[in-house]
């Protein structure tokens, strides 16, 4: 029993290792291809990330070169607004426009305004009320200017200030300046909604544009002033050193300070004029959109103070000034690699799941095929003891007779004899001869009109002439029981579920047959008192050389045929042949044999 078990567990750690090592080497090739994929992903997002830093920093370069070829030819008027708009013409989207007087005071960008003296609150309210009912349009922009002029610092009823809402509602290029100055000297006091409402304004005014909408969005930002960022540039040790050597040739001033640069152009009236990048101009030009940077990629200024994990490039513009490209959005490589990851999970655990399935249907098939080997192999020795046996007795009682051993007197009992063995034998040899019409689909019945009570009785006589010691059968027979039927395979049926229930239920007599009229047909019931048949091998025991797995089963002489012969003859017959049985309780099977069709 040990080994045998041993064995089947070998045979089972054999099929799940030849089922599932296919399935774990495509899972593993699988996992190493997208970890391949993911890798190379990596590298080209890299690489596209390089690309776009080198670009900017040959946009930047570009840039600030056409611009100082531009500055170098300008014409810059006198007049401090005219120089102004020259200046914000020349200098590049991301740098700011610069202009230091004769004495290198910082003209433009301008200081803020003085604070005006603030109109009476009821005055400014007036004037935000008349500007809001509309009405004559001449009206209305005198409303507008008077709000601008006298109202500079006044807060509406809701508590929001009410320059930046008037000013943008028809911003001219001539307030552009003026807006900005206010912007950045008044930023800090906006709340997160006017920012944000304002910035949303800024994006739509037409009068902003170039370093002026630069200005605006960096101050939104909350960062220090544009004007702050240039007086810093300018007071850098570099700058002081390019001022202190003085122009060259061309009368320009170039200087690459740290986090800054700037090119300046000595004009002829003693000013300096030109423009400054620092790194408020370069990331208000970013939040702007760069020209060229593809969508799914964010340029901003470098920062040692804040750590970034995952692709990302950088560009120097300047010393301590530095471009960095990251993924828009830093985690989608992580996040297609988890959803292949998840595929590919999904997918082995259905290839495992079908591996598993094919093993079961392939053990079965392996299992089935075994046993049907060893029942052949019991079946053969079984019909060999049973052909010797009668064989055997009908050689012994010949010789017998032959050699003239019998006495008149027992001659007769020798006879009978004869013709009882013989009549074993050829029942023997006819059942292998049903057996083999069995297997080949040629079991027919020659039906007839026939009184299934009678056969029934016939074959009970027969089978208790052949076991005298058995207890009388039981009959529950109702006359007549007439079916379309072949008498003699009706009879053979019912022998062989007695002689089964003589097999396997020896101590549960009496048996006992049933006939009964039904409708539709004749039923016929074969019950004993035995051990019963479990539920899980009711179905298996009508399968040819099949027989249960027991103590009982295994000590009892059999060919496993009778219970699949019985099937087919009901089969030839169009009917059905079924068992109802529990353990402990006894089995009865039953026999139906349908009536005649019109």
């Amino acid at each position: 029993m040990l080994t045998e078990r041993a064995g089947r567990l070998r045979d089972v750690l054999l099929f799940l290792a030849l089922a599932l090592l296919p399935t774990l080497a495509v899972g593993v090739l699988g996992l190493r291809a997208i970890q391949g994929e993911e890798a190379a992903q990596r590298r080209e997002a890299q690489s596209s990330l390089e690309a776009s830093a080198e670009r900017i920093r040959l946009r930047v370069e570009q840039a600030l070169g056409e611009a100082d070829g531009a500055l170098s030819a300008a014409r810059i008027d006198p007049d401090l607004r005219s120089a102004a708009e020259a200046l914000a013409r020349i200098a590049p989207p991301f740098a700011v426009a610069v202009l230091l007087d004769r004495d290198r005071t910082l003209a433009i960008p301008a200081a803020p305004p003085p604070p005006a003296t603030p109109a009476p609150a009821g005055r400014c309210l007036e004037l935000a009320d008349r500007f809001a009912r509309g009405g004559e349009a001449t009206a209305r922009r005198e409303a507008r200017k008077d709000l601008l002029t006298q109202c500079p610092d006044a807060r509406g009823q809701g508590g929001r200030f009410l320059y930046p809402v008037v000013a943008l509602s028809n911003l001219s290029t001539e307030e552009a300046e003026g807006f900005v100055a206010w912007l950045e000297a008044h930023a800090p006091l906006l709340s997160p909604g006017e920012r944000e409402a304002t910035r949303e304004e800024i994006a739509k005014a037409g009068a902003l544009a170039g370093a002026l909408r630069a200005r605006a969005l960096e101050a939104l930002r909350g960062s220090p002033s544009t004007r702050e960022r240039v007086l810093a540039a300018l007071r850098s040790e570099a700058a002081a050193a390019a001022l202190r050597e003085g122009p060259d040739r061309a009368g320009m001033l170039r200087f690459r300070a740290s986090g800054a640069l700037g090119v300046l152009r000595a004009l002829d009236d003693g000013r300096l004029a030109g423009f400054v990048v620092h790194p408020g101009s370069l990331a208000a030009a970013f939040e702007t959109g760069w020209p060229g940077l593809p969508q799914d990629q964010r340029a901003e200024i470098a920062s040692a103070l804040v750590p970034r994990n995952g692709p990302r490039a950088t560009a120097a513009i300047a010393p301590g000034l530095e471009v960095t490209v990251t993924p828009a959005d830093p985690a989608a490589i992580d996040v297609r690699a988890t959803r292949a990851r998840r595929i590919l999970g999904a997918l082995g655990a259905g290839a495992v799941a079908v591996s598993l399935g094919l093993l079961a249907l392939l053990w079965s098939r392996v299992r089935a095929a075994r046993r049907t080997s060893e029942l052949r192999v019991d079946f053969v020795s079984a019909v060999s003891h049973e052909l010797r046996t009668p064989v055997s007795s009908v050689r012994m009682l010949s010789e017998l007779l032959a050699e003239g051993r019998v006495e008149p007197n027992e001659q007769r009992e020798v006879f009978e004899a004869l013709a009882r063995e013989s009549k074993r034998l050829g029942d023997t040899v006819e059942r292998m001869l049903s057996l083999g019409r069995m297997a080949k689909g040629r079991l027919a019945a020659v039906r007839a009109e026939a009184n299934v009570a009678r056969v029934a009785e016939e074959a009970i006589s027969a089978f208790e002439e052949r076991f005298p010691g058995l207890p009388p059968i039981e009959r529950d027979i109702e006359e007549p029981a007439a079916a379309h039927a072949d008498a003699g395979q009706i009879r053979l049926a019912i022998d062989n579920l007695l002689d089964n229930a003589r097999k396997y239920a020896p101590d549960g007599t009496p048996y006992r047959v049933r006939v009964r009229r039904e409708s539709g047909g004749v039923a016929i019931r074969v019950e004993d008192r035995g051990p019963g048949i479990a539920r899980r091998d009711q179905r298996r025991i009508f399968e040819p050389f099949e027989r249960l797995d027991d103590k009982l089963s295994r000590q009892t002489e059999g060919s496993g045929l009778g219970l699949s012969l019985v099937r087919h003859v009901m089969r030839a017959h169009g009917g059905s042949a079924r068992v109802e049985s529990e353990p402990g309780r006894g089995a009865a099977f039953v026999l139906f044999i349908p009536g005649r069709k019109s």
